[in-house]
């Protein structure tokens, strides 16, 4: 699995903190294992397959944490500025169709540079 400093210099990633990065690769390696058990999936042309799995990892992890970052602006309902007054909610649960069209970006990132697909030989 790639550590952060390959996610920085090697995939240019941005905007996940060093702190939070183990959490969401984690999260990502268990969605790229979830792919593999439902679709065949393999390194794009010209690509090796372990900088393959790493890039698509990172781009997976980059997209989790940028929905986690949506959801949690969303729970912020009320801010007042002059004696500091904030007001949270719940977070929503989120839909079938919400998680569904998550998944379905998901394999869209790691699609860069993974086929990803029920056309390809199973492995």
């Amino acid at each position: 699995m790639p550590d952060y400093t390959y996610y920085r210099d090697t995939y240019l990633g941005e905007d996940i903190p060093e702190e939070e990065f183990p959490r969401f690769a984690q999260r990502a390696a268990d969605e790229l294992a979830y792919m593999r058990d439902v679709y065949a999936v393999a390194p794009r042309r010209g690509l090796d397959p372990d900088e393959a799995e790493n890039m698509a990892l990172c781009a997976v992890a980059d997209a989790m944490y940028e929905f986690a970052q949506e959801d949690e602006a969303r729970g912020l309902t009320g801010v007042t500025v002059g004696s500091v007054h904030e007001t949270y909610a719940a977070p929503p649960e989120l839909c079938a169709t919400t998680l569904s069209l998550r998944a379905a970006h998901y394999r869209h990132e790691a699609g860069y540079y993974l086929q990803i697909g029920r056309w390809l030989p199973h492995a």
